[in-house]
């Protein structure tokens, strides 16, 4: 079989299999094991850890969707500065999600503007690099949704689906009284 053949060959495994990342790193990744001098174990190493990669990316990405955050913010994109009243090492041990395997609640109290929603956000977002899963809801959308289920008879699975994430943010509580919304 020429290098020509084996080339082709290689392409339509990995397409095969799925590992497309693997395939389009194929050519550099070939050119640098060559340069490099790698041992065969070496190459099929870089490949197999740049397809991992690629694919727990994706997974954090549509997690991510799935969770329906406002926005992408982690905890290093916090200014705690700017809110000196926040505990930033109490956050930063809160991001250790230790409260998560101990069955535990975070509740953020406080004024408008004071990065509580960004908080909760990176918490959650923490949680899904830990492959966790989140979902969040404003307290307003939730209430909305839990209204539409109930008069479409389907209250019960709305209220199974929001026991299965591993961290459940609801967001503005207290915002809106609670009967002006459900009205």
């Amino acid at each position: 079989m020429t290098d020509a053949q084996t080339y082709q060959r290689v392409q339509t495994a990995l397409q095969d299999l799925k590992f497309l990342t693997a395939l389009d790193n194929l050519d550099a990744l070939t050119q640098q094991a060559a340069t490099e001098d790698w041992t065969y174990l070496d190459f099929l190493d870089q490949i197999a850890q740049a397809e991992l990669a690629a694919r727990a990316a994706c997974n954090i990405a549509g997690n991510t969707r799935r969770a329906r955050l406002p926005f992408v913010k982690t905890l290093d994109q916090f200014d705690f500065a700017f809110q000196p009243s926040v505990n930033e090492k109490q956050i930063r041990d809160l991001a250790s999600l230790r409260f998560v395997a101990h069955g535990e609640n975070v509740l953020f109290l406080g004024p408008p503007g004071v990065g509580k929603t960004h908080l909760a956000v990176s918490l959650g977002m923490a949680a899904l690099l830990e492959g966790k899963s989140v979902l969040f809801y404003t307290v307003a959308d939730l209430l909305d949704q839990l209204t539409q289920d109930a008069k479409a008879d389907r209250l019960q699975t709305r209220l199974n689906a929001l026991c299965r994430p591993e961290v459940l943010i609801l967001d503005e509580m207290g915002y809106f009284p609670v009967r002006r919304i459900t009205a």
